[in-house]
């Protein structure tokens, strides 16, 4: 059985911001219900220890993202989640448990917020959870220094400083969405999509790639099937084996700006 380094399930493509930075789509918006979600882990159960709780959408203002995390403490999964730190606030004392807060900080403006959140960073990696603050945009210099002030940071500058424990500042580039409308790139190449991951979309679509977020490549519906079965399909076997042989097979990886720039 092939065992995922993580698997990525969106609980609910809703978001309460709007930022330039990430894709827009038509999808219906929705959240999963508690019965869909435990469908999902009793599915996927052998199959990772890892859930990332997101692909679009802000996880936190999932209704009953408390009941969420319980069943994930059920099945014995360890819980990754991203969010854009509107939340962090209000939501602190369910988080306790989960493994790893990734805060996505791109958009973030009022720089009056920023403490707000820094002081929940605190808190959470207090108790053990490691916390991320993401910057993948190249305009968020002030932003960057405010943190590094408020941690007293004077050690060399990178791409992952280490603030203090279980406590992280990641820059990263800003990429461009998958997307059928975006220019070809090329046909060669290589993705771990399908190797260390896969993912779930709210209504249940089956996606090699935590990217692709609309669902274009669509390997199956995991309400409707049996993740085994979904894995075994002929298009599925066909992406991985492309990948494996350097070939990418799909339309959308063929024009993937972010593929190209991590499996160079």
């Amino acid at each position: 059985m092939k065992k995922f380094k993580k698997i990525y399930i969106e609980i609910t493509n809703i978001c309460n911001l709007n930022c330039s930075f990430c894709s827009k789509d038509n999808k219906e918006k929705r959240e999963m219900t508690l019965i869909e979600f435990e469908h999902i882990l009793k599915q996927i159960d052998n199959y990772t220890d890892y859930l990332y709780l997101h692909v679009k959408g802000e996880p936190l203002l999932h209704s009953e993202i408390e009941e969420i995390i319980n069943l994930c403490k059920k099945y014995h999964k360890y819980i990754n989640i991203t969010t854009n730190g509107t939340l962090l606030k209000q939501k602190l004392n369910i988080l306790e448990n989960v493994r790893q807060i990734n805060i996505s900080l791109h958009s973030l403006i009022d720089k009056n917020k920023l403490i707000d959140i820094l002081k929940c960073g605190d808190y959470l990696s207090e108790k053990n959870v490691q916390v991320v603050y993401r910057f993948w945009t190249n305009n968020n210099h002030d932003l960057i220094k405010n943190i590094l002030d408020y941690y007293n940071y004077k050690d060399e500058l990178s791409n992952n400083m280490k603030l203090k424990d279980n406590l992280y500042l990641n820059k990263s580039f800003e990429f461009v969405w998958p997307s059928l409308n975006n220019p070809f790139i090329s046909n060669i190449g290589y993705c771990q999509g399908m190797n260390s991951h896969i993912g779930i979309l709210v209504d249940g679509t089956i996606i090699p790639c935590c990217l692709d977020s609309s669902g274009i490549i669509n390997l199956g519906n995991i309400y409707e099937e049996d993740l085994k079965d979904i894995l075994n399909k002929e298009k599925t076997k066909q992406i991985i084996n492309g990948f494996k042989n350097n070939k990418l097979v799909e339309e959308l990886c063929q024009k993937c700006d972010f593929r190209k720039k991590v499996f160079k």
